[in-house]
């Protein structure tokens, strides 16, 4: 893989094009980042391809931590590629976004919410499910 500490990447507005133009950065090939992310190299192949399906979030922020870009410029096209040699991290991890339209209801009740009945309500969810978190 070729590597460079800091990139800036003239703007491209099409995500397949960026999700290609990262992964050539480092020299990978298609099966490469696919194996790296954790899906087959269809998956990967359809990424780059106008008719092609989009990555799930979760994945695009893999694809962002794999091949070393700004999450930000991979999936919106603004700001810099820039890699992550000790510059830049993922602003928002995956896990903290409602993956469903029934973690979105949750957050929206939660935002309306007073904040005092916030915490107690978090500590009756924790005492239901104890498991993983």
């Amino acid at each position: 893989m070729k590597n460079s500490s800091s990139v800036a990447r003239k703007s491209t507005s099409v995500l397949r094009d960026r999700i290609r133009q990262s992964r050539e950065m480092l020299g990978l090939s298609r099966a490469e980042l696919a194996r790296e992310v954790g899906v087959v190299a269809s998956a990967a192949a359809q990424r780059e391809q106008s008719e092609g399906t989009t990555p799930s979030l979760e994945n695009l922020a893999a694809i962002a931590q794999v091949t070393e870009v700004s999450f930000d410029w991979l999936a919106t096209g603004r700001g810099y590629a820039r890699f992550r040699g000790g510059h830049e991290d993922l602003a928002i991890h995956p896990d903290s976004l409602a993956m469903d339209p029934f973690e979105e209801e949750m957050l929206a009740l939660v935002r309306k919410m007073p904040q005092s009945h916030r915490y107690p309500f978090l500590t009756y969810l924790k005492a239901v499910y104890p498991g993983k978190r």
